[in-house]
């Protein structure tokens, strides 16, 4: 026989239709919800009856008969040839909308609900179709508790600035609002579904033409006598945007040959003076921001990452934006030569094969994924070793 416990359960899993059905509500509709029936084994009267009797009990035990607010219980008397004339369940359901919550211990996070219902629909900035639809899809969201009491009519605050003032170019922090813009970085998503480009497939910052944080280049200078003048000395290391980077003056340009692009900081920090040369630091699969640098195509460019799975695949995916990136110190002999400080790591999450490795990159990159062992950092290539192999290729 059906539990107390289990009717809870069952009615928990129709929240969401609730909600739904409290959704349509809100806008005319006209369908009911309540009562709410609950199906069930409700035992048969032919059953172990000392058995029987308990289960029934409990039943009743929890039900609206004796609690205030809880599920119906329908009796009828069937007469059975074994336990003789018997009370049998013809059917469970809730009555009300506040026996179901009060049951089902959802009252509070229904209120959050129907608090952020009415602040969206009071706000009126989307219209109601819309409104429909996108609730039904955020009944999650919309249950949430919030630390402020306003939080659904800040949403729409933001909402309705954003849709009004397109292709600002400012900065969120910018924004004049009377809330504090943190709020807006931590609710992007929500305040874009309520939005008109609620379909863009853009970041926050493009759909709406705000001013995006930009992307730095943090590189070394590995020869002394190519100069970066900024102050009386000359200057060896710098961070600046893309921008200002792909735009360097033409006569440090003219001094750079090499560029060597290095996955980890403490490797790129420490990468051998080399003459005619810059060293980039990528940061892993970030490096893939460093796009569109025009000059790039006239220079020898180097990738050195980890010797992994993850490796190469950064090392294909920057192949994407520069089709002259060789790769530097990431060979089967290199890996070969440091077997004893290979470690177990993490395997590639793809199904794609990286598709930009050169005939012997796409070798080894097969050889790794077998291996047990399928790490070698970086950072455990000597510095004389990559000062050998810095010879090999005549620098």
């Amino acid at each position: 026989m059906i539990t107390p416990k289990e009717i809870k359960e069952k009615a928990l899993r129709k929240f969401k239709d609730f909600l739904c059905f409290e959704i349509d509500s809100l806008f005319g509709g006209s369908e009911v919800f309540f009562p709410l029936i609950i199906r069930g084994n409700t035992g048969n009267v032919n059953d172990e009856l000392l058995e029987r009797q308990k289960d029934l009990q409990l039943l009743i035990n929890n039900s609206k008969q004796k609690n205030r607010h809880s599920y119906c219980l329908d009796m009828e008397m069937i007469s059975s040839r074994k336990n003789g004339n018997q009370s049998h369940i013809s059917k469970i359901y809730f009555e009300n909308k506040q026996d179901y919550l009060k049951y089902t211990d959802e009252e509070e996070c229904y209120n959050f609900f129907w608090r952020a219902l009415n602040q969206i629909k009071s706000s009126h900035v989307i219209d109601d179709e819309f409104f429909k639809a996108w609730a039904k899809d955020h009944t999650k969201e919309l249950c949430e508790k919030t630390d402020e009491p306003d939080f659904w009519a800040n949403i729409c605050l933001c909402v309705d600035w954003l849709n009004k003032h397109q292709n600002s170019n400012l900065y969120i922090r910018e924004i004049a609002l009377s809330i504090h813009t943190k709020f807006i970085e931590n609710n992007k998503s929500l305040i874009k579904s309520l939005s008109n480009k609620a379909d863009c497939p853009e970041t926050f910052e493009r759909s709406f033409g705000l001013k995006e944080k930009p992307n730095y280049v943090r590189f070394r200078i590995l020869d002394e006598s190519v100069t970066l003048e900024l102050k009386t000395e000359p200057i060896t290391e710098c961070s600046i945007t893309l921008e200002d980077f792909k735009h360097l003056n033409n006569l440090l340009l003219s001094q750079i040959k090499n560029i060597f692009v290095v996955e980890n900081e403490m490797v790129y920090l420490t990468f051998p003076k080399i003459r005619n040369a810059i060293c980039l630091y990528g940061g892993g699969y970030k490096v893939n921001t460093i796009t569109d640098v025009a000059w790039f195509e006239s220079k020898d460019l180097y990738y050195f990452g980890d010797l992994d799975e993850h490796g190469f695949d950064i090392l294909s995916s920057f192949r994407e934006s520069y089709s002259n990136v060789q790769s530097f110190c990431m060979s089967e002999s290199v890996w070969n030569d440091h077997l004893l400080f290979t470690v177990e790591g993490k395997k590639l999450n793809k199904t794609e094969f990286p598709k930009n490795l050169n005939n012997e990159e796409t070798s080894f990159f097969r050889k790794l994924q077998n291996y047990p062992r399928n790490r070698l950092e970086q950072e455990r290539i000597s510095l004389t070793y990559i000062v050998d192999e810095l010879k090999k290729i005549g620098l």
